[in-house]
């Protein structure tokens, strides 16, 4: 039986948030929702279908490339226009198509079509949707608001993914690019019946409000190279914890036993719920701290999970056990970083480079996901396993972690 009492206290919750906050938090979630059994399930549709592992492989590169291309466009269109209306319009109609395009794909051409357009898509959504949030969320601190935003996400996915799956096997095997339609008919649907909020008139209070966002008036922080490296790298940890740690489950280490990929599947959907219930607490709390802290955290503790996941494959039954804490580590530096890192990437650009700096984050994701499993694949199918991998990642997450603290005028401006 359902708690009115609860009810009520998330209602007075949800509340606290601007109207304006609260529209863009739902574009997100429906967003998520649609594009989470996209991107985890395809791979395994098409694979289905007889497409091979290059043609499958194909489709993902040249959806990155153009998703490149499209997203410098948005930047450069937001830093112009501050509007974000038509661009997220206009990535719900690609979407669409994409989708309309993989459901009656029966070959490579029509997969590579149809993934051409995702990645046009991705790219004109991401840094409208991260670009959106700061000049949105008055009088909500940035941090929280991308905390809010990104627990939406957190949410999104997960339910994308584990309906994708239930009812690709229930009812039609591509029934996820049908829910994806359903979610982006969604995201259109809101943004024209909520026009006075999307097109919403910055007054001199907000453009003041903005310009205190900027470490500099015109020029990026001296430390931007640093802070985009450390971004790189937590991204390419995000990949290896979709891509590889589920390989390092059902595969033997030095003394570890594997596991089956059916249970492999269970801790990975247990690992995407485990992310969503740490998204709002996490990030609310580092919300009160100073913005650099939350990259900070985050490399320390993704830095721990690789140490444990490297060590694992030295344990035979407690090696499992170990997998298992290192996922907490992972999800909690997940948490951290989520959110803080376009909190920072908005701090640290000028004035009137705001919508390429929301670019150049998105751009860092597409370049971790893109390296991280070419990478990781190569080492594991050079060694054989995955200890190489985890002790490197995690030496450099501390070695990164260390230069940061040495930096401590970074941290006072970042304040």
């Amino acid at each position: 039986m359902v708690n009115p009492y609860s009810l009520k206290t998330a209602k007075i919750w949800w509340k606290q948030f601007p109207s304006q906050l609260k529209l863009i938090t739902k574009i997100r979630f429906f967003a998520s929702f649609g594009a989470g059994g996209v991107i985890y399930l395809t791979s395994l549709i098409f694979n289905k279908i007889g497409l091979s592992a290059t043609e499958i492989g194909l489709g993902f590169t040249l959806s990155a490339i153009i998703g490149t291309i499209t997203r410098f466009i948005t930047g450069n269109y937001l830093n112009r226009n501050k509007e974000i209306e038509n661009p997220l319009k206009i990535s719900s109609i690609l979407g669409i198509v994409a989708s309309l395009c993989l459901i009656i794909s029966q070959d490579s051409l029509s997969y590579i079509f149809g993934q051409s357009l995702i990645g046009a898509a991705a790219g004109i959504y991401w840094p409208t949707a991260e670009y959106s949030v700061p000049y949105l969320c008055f009088p909500i601190n940035t941090k929280k608001a991308y905390a809010l935003v990104r627990s939406s996400e957190a949410l999104g996915t997960f339910l994308g993914v584990f309906s994708g799956s239930l009812l690709n096997s229930l009812i039609y095997f591509k029934t996820n690019y049908i829910n994806d339609i359903v979610c982006l008919i969604l995201i259109i649907l809101l943004i024209s019946s909520k026009k006075e909020l999307i097109k919403k008139k910055f007054n001199d209070y907000e453009i003041n409000n903005i310009k205190e966002l900027s470490i500099t008036k015109n020029n990026w922080h001296k430390d931007t190279i640093i802070i985009f490296i450390s971004i790189i790298l937590l991204t390419t940890c995000l990949a290896l914890n979709q891509v590889i740690l589920p390989l390092d489950f059902v595969k033997r280490g030095i003394f570890k036993d594997s596991l089956s990929e059916t249970i492999t599947s269970y801790i990975i959907s247990a690992q995407l719920i485990l992310l969503f219930i740490l998204q709002w607490p996490i990030g609310n709390w580092l919300s009160a701290k100073e913005r650099f802290f939350g990259i900070k955290f985050s490399l320390i503790n993704f830095g721990i999970s690789t140490f444990l996941l490297f060590i694992s494959n030295y344990f035979q039954i407690i090696g499992i056990y170990i997998m298992l804490t290192a996922i907490i580590f992972s999800s909690i530096g997940a948490s951290s970083f989520l959110p803080t890192s376009s909190d920072i990437v908005f701090k640290i650009a000028p004035i009137d480079k705001k919508g390429l700096a929301t670019a150049l984050l998105s751009q860092c994701f597409a370049l971790g996901y893109l390296l991280g499993p070419l990478i990781s694949g190569r080492i594991l199918d050079y060694y054989g396993s995955t200890t190489r991998l985890w002790i490197l990642i995690s030496i450099i997450c501390f070695t990164l972690t260390i230069a940061l603290l040495n930096k401590k005028y970074v941290v006072k401006k970042l304040s």
